[in-house]
């Protein structure tokens, strides 16, 4: 009788292996099935894009000449533009964070300029090294 009984306990766990790896292979299946490898869609979104390489609409540049970097740049965030501040002599700003310390000369494109661009460059009316300067004067 012990003999049965262990037979029968063996036969139930191999069927109950086979239910545990079937099921296990079941869903991965389903899951990879459902992460599918279809390309992404091409049709065309109405929501304003985040990246400065996607096709933009042509827009109006907006007019910040006067304003703080600050104040342009939520200016141009909101009108769909990335700004790149420069300085007076031309040069891309890299150093500093010159937010509500130096103000808007000109940008380029020009301010109601139709463009489709992303990037607009903002021209401050000091140059980096002057910025510095100031900056090691108020501390």
């Amino acid at each position: 009788m012990e003999q049965s009984f262990r037979r029968n306990i063996y036969h139930e766990i191999r069927t109950m292996k086979k239910f545990i790896q079937f099921s296990v292979a079941a869903v991965l299946i389903a899951g990879l099935s459902a992460c599918g490898t279809s390309a992404p869609s091409a049709a065309p979104s109405n929501e304003a894009s985040a990246s400065p390489t996607a096709t933009q609409a042509k827009r109006a540049v907006p007019d910040v000449v006067g304003m703080t970097y600050k104040e342009a740049y939520n200016t141009l965030v909101k009108g769909d533009f990335f700004a790149q501040p420069v300085d007076e002599t031309g040069a891309k700003w890299v150093q500093g964070n010159p937010w509500d310390d130096v103000k808007v000369v000109s940008t380029d494109p020009a301010a109601g300029t139709m463009t489709d661009t992303s990037y607009v460059n903002v021209t401050f009316n000091m140059t980096q090294a002057a910025y510095a300067d100031l900056s090691k004067a108020a501390k």
